[in-house]
Protein backbone atom coordinates (compact mmCIF):
# COMPACT_ATOMS: atom_id res chain seq x y z
CA UNK A 1 0.00 0.00 0.00
CA UNK A 2 2.66 2.13 0.94
CA UNK A 3 4.54 1.65 -2.52
CA UNK A 4 1.54 2.17 -4.33
CA UNK A 5 0.92 5.58 -2.63
CA UNK A 6 4.72 6.21 -3.02
CA UNK A 7 5.23 5.45 -6.92
CA UNK A 8 1.23 8.04 -7.50
CA UNK A 9 3.27 10.44 -5.34
CA UNK A 10 6.21 10.38 -7.53
CA UNK A 11 4.27 9.86 -10.79
CA UNK A 12 2.15 13.41 -9.68
CA UNK A 13 5.87 15.29 -8.87
CA UNK A 14 7.18 14.01 -12.63
CA UNK A 15 4.19 15.50 -14.38
CA UNK A 16 4.33 18.65 -12.04
CA UNK A 17 7.92 18.86 -13.01
CA UNK A 18 6.64 18.35 -16.76
CA UNK A 19 4.57 21.17 -16.35
CA UNK A 20 6.36 24.59 -17.59
CA UNK A 21 4.76 27.94 -17.78
CA UNK A 22 5.44 30.43 -20.20
CA UNK A 23 7.99 33.21 -18.43
CA UNK A 24 6.50 36.58 -18.79
CA UNK A 25 7.95 39.04 -21.15
CA UNK A 26 10.34 41.49 -19.64
CA UNK A 27 9.41 45.09 -19.36
CA UNK A 28 11.97 47.00 -20.94
CA UNK A 29 10.25 50.43 -21.74
CA UNK A 30 8.52 52.77 -19.32
CA UNK A 31 5.38 51.20 -19.20
CA UNK A 32 2.50 50.99 -21.52
CA UNK A 33 0.96 53.96 -20.03
CA UNK A 34 4.08 56.44 -19.98
CA UNK A 35 3.90 59.59 -22.30
CA UNK A 36 3.87 58.48 -25.96
CA UNK A 37 6.90 60.36 -26.68
CA UNK A 38 8.75 58.95 -23.65
CA UNK A 39 7.76 55.67 -25.09
CA UNK A 40 8.77 56.51 -28.86
CA UNK A 41 12.17 57.35 -27.49
CA UNK A 42 12.88 54.85 -25.93
CA UNK A 43 11.99 52.21 -28.66
CA UNK A 44 13.92 53.87 -31.05
CA UNK A 45 16.90 52.63 -29.11
CA UNK A 46 14.97 48.93 -28.59
CA UNK A 47 17.51 47.04 -30.63
CA UNK A 48 16.31 43.09 -29.05
CA UNK A 49 12.90 41.96 -29.44
CA UNK A 50 10.78 39.46 -30.29
CA UNK A 51 7.09 38.84 -31.51
CA UNK A 52 4.75 35.94 -32.67
CA UNK A 53 1.37 36.11 -34.67
CA UNK A 54 -0.38 36.02 -38.22
CA UNK A 55 0.02 37.74 -41.32
CA UNK A 56 -1.98 38.10 -43.99
CA UNK A 57 -0.56 38.84 -47.85
CA UNK A 58 -2.32 40.07 -50.43
CA UNK A 59 -0.60 41.18 -54.06
CA UNK A 60 -1.24 40.94 -57.50
CA UNK A 61 -4.74 39.96 -56.75
CA UNK A 62 -3.39 36.86 -54.82
CA UNK A 63 -3.13 35.97 -51.14
CA UNK A 64 -2.26 34.19 -48.36
CA UNK A 65 -2.14 33.90 -44.36
CA UNK A 66 0.78 32.54 -42.64
CA UNK A 67 2.28 32.32 -39.05
CA UNK A 68 4.56 35.08 -38.29
CA UNK A 69 7.90 34.76 -36.41
CA UNK A 70 10.14 37.38 -35.23
CA UNK A 71 13.51 38.30 -33.73
CA UNK A 72 15.20 41.54 -33.48
CA UNK A 73 18.71 41.60 -32.11
CA UNK A 74 21.73 43.90 -32.12
CA UNK A 75 23.36 42.00 -35.12
CA UNK A 76 20.01 41.53 -37.02
CA UNK A 77 16.29 40.34 -38.05
CA UNK A 78 15.23 36.74 -38.06
CA UNK A 79 12.21 36.37 -40.22
CA UNK A 80 9.90 33.24 -40.29
CA UNK A 81 6.99 32.17 -42.40
CA UNK A 82 4.62 29.66 -41.79
CA UNK A 83 1.91 28.71 -44.72
CA UNK A 84 0.27 27.78 -47.48
CA UNK A 85 0.20 29.00 -51.30
CA UNK A 86 4.11 28.41 -51.89
CA UNK A 87 5.48 29.73 -48.99
CA UNK A 88 5.67 26.72 -47.19
CA UNK A 89 8.26 27.42 -43.88
CA UNK A 90 10.35 30.20 -45.25
CA UNK A 91 13.09 31.92 -42.83
CA UNK A 92 14.74 34.89 -43.74
CA UNK A 93 18.01 36.68 -42.17
CA UNK A 94 19.07 40.15 -42.58
CA UNK A 95 22.10 40.95 -41.36
CA UNK A 96 23.53 44.50 -42.13
CA UNK A 97 22.52 44.36 -45.69
CA UNK A 98 23.68 40.62 -46.14
CA UNK A 99 20.14 38.56 -46.56
CA UNK A 100 20.11 34.95 -46.81
CA UNK A 101 16.86 32.54 -47.04
CA UNK A 102 16.29 29.14 -46.85
CA UNK A 103 13.19 27.44 -47.80
CA UNK A 104 10.94 24.33 -46.43
CA UNK A 105 12.57 22.75 -49.71
CA UNK A 106 16.31 22.61 -48.30
CA UNK A 107 17.11 25.80 -50.76
CA UNK A 108 19.42 28.33 -49.25
CA UNK A 109 19.76 31.67 -51.23
CA UNK A 110 21.54 34.85 -50.52
CA UNK A 111 22.18 38.47 -51.78
CA UNK A 112 20.12 39.42 -55.04
CA UNK A 113 18.71 35.74 -55.24
CA UNK A 114 17.19 35.30 -51.94
CA UNK A 115 15.69 39.16 -52.37
CA UNK A 116 14.56 37.70 -55.62
CA UNK A 117 13.11 34.64 -54.48
CA UNK A 118 11.55 36.09 -51.14
CA UNK A 119 10.21 38.74 -53.86
CA UNK A 120 8.74 35.98 -55.92
CA UNK A 121 6.82 34.43 -52.75
CA UNK A 122 5.43 37.31 -51.46
CA UNK A 123 4.72 39.24 -54.67
CA UNK A 124 6.65 42.52 -53.26
CA UNK A 125 9.68 43.94 -52.46
CA UNK A 126 9.16 43.39 -48.49
CA UNK A 127 10.50 46.80 -47.22
CA UNK A 128 13.55 44.91 -44.72
CA UNK A 129 15.28 47.36 -44.06
CA UNK A 130 12.33 49.50 -42.27
CA UNK A 131 10.46 46.47 -40.61
CA UNK A 132 12.24 46.57 -37.62
CA UNK A 133 11.04 49.78 -37.05
CA UNK A 134 7.20 49.30 -38.66
CA UNK A 135 6.58 46.33 -36.18
CA UNK A 136 7.12 48.44 -33.16
CA UNK A 137 4.78 51.18 -34.97
CA UNK A 138 7.16 54.07 -35.09
CA UNK A 139 8.75 55.07 -38.30
CA UNK A 140 12.57 54.21 -39.60
CA UNK A 141 15.43 57.02 -39.58
CA UNK A 142 14.60 58.78 -42.58
CA UNK A 143 12.18 60.78 -44.25
CA UNK A 144 8.37 60.44 -42.89
CA UNK A 145 4.74 62.22 -43.05
CA UNK A 146 3.53 61.67 -39.53
CA UNK A 147 -0.10 61.17 -38.50
CA UNK A 148 0.12 61.63 -34.64
CA UNK A 149 -3.19 62.14 -31.70
CA UNK A 150 -3.17 65.78 -31.26
CA UNK A 151 -2.91 65.18 -27.58
CA UNK A 152 -1.22 62.51 -27.00
CA UNK A 153 1.17 62.32 -29.13
CA UNK A 154 0.52 58.75 -30.45
CA UNK A 155 1.14 57.72 -33.79
CA UNK A 156 -1.54 56.37 -35.99
CA UNK A 157 0.11 55.77 -39.15
CA UNK A 158 2.56 57.22 -41.22
CA UNK A 159 3.85 57.15 -44.95
CA UNK A 160 7.19 56.14 -45.66
CA UNK A 161 9.64 54.43 -48.39
CA UNK A 162 6.23 54.19 -50.62
CA UNK A 163 4.48 52.43 -48.15
CA UNK A 164 1.54 53.41 -45.63
CA UNK A 165 1.50 52.07 -42.09
CA UNK A 166 -1.12 52.14 -40.17
CA UNK A 167 -1.71 51.16 -36.48
CA UNK A 168 -5.26 50.09 -36.08
CA UNK A 169 -4.69 48.78 -32.51
CA UNK A 170 -2.08 48.57 -29.45
CA UNK A 171 -1.66 46.49 -26.58
CA UNK A 172 0.76 46.39 -23.67
CA UNK A 173 4.04 44.73 -24.08
CA UNK A 174 7.59 44.53 -22.70
CA UNK A 175 6.71 47.79 -21.28
CA UNK A 176 5.19 49.91 -23.99
CA UNK A 177 1.97 50.16 -25.82
CA UNK A 178 2.85 48.33 -29.02
CA UNK A 179 0.92 47.50 -31.81
CA UNK A 180 -1.43 44.58 -31.79
CA UNK A 181 -2.68 45.34 -35.59
CA UNK A 182 -1.03 46.63 -38.13
CA UNK A 183 -1.27 46.97 -41.61
CA UNK A 184 1.39 48.01 -44.47
CA UNK A 185 -0.05 48.79 -47.96
CA UNK A 186 1.03 50.28 -51.27
CA UNK A 187 -0.47 49.76 -54.76
CA UNK A 188 -0.85 46.80 -55.41
CA UNK A 189 0.59 45.20 -52.23
CA UNK A 190 -1.12 44.82 -48.42
CA UNK A 191 0.40 43.30 -45.68
CA UNK A 192 -1.49 43.08 -42.16
CA UNK A 193 -0.08 41.63 -39.02
CA UNK A 194 -1.90 40.33 -35.99
CA UNK A 195 0.43 40.34 -33.26
CA UNK A 196 -0.32 37.71 -30.62
CA UNK A 197 2.41 37.69 -27.86
CA UNK A 198 5.55 40.10 -27.97
CA UNK A 199 8.93 38.87 -25.93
Amino acid sequence: MCRVALGAALVALGVLAGCRTVPPAPIVGPGADAPWPQQRAALEKLDRFGLNGRAAVAANGQGFSASLRYQQTPGGSNLALDGPMGVGGLRVVLEGKDLKIATSRGEKLDGEAARAELEHRLGFALPLAELRWWLLGIPAPGEVTLNQDAGTGEIHDFTQAGWRVSISSRAAGLGFSLPQRLTAEREGARLKLLVERWQ
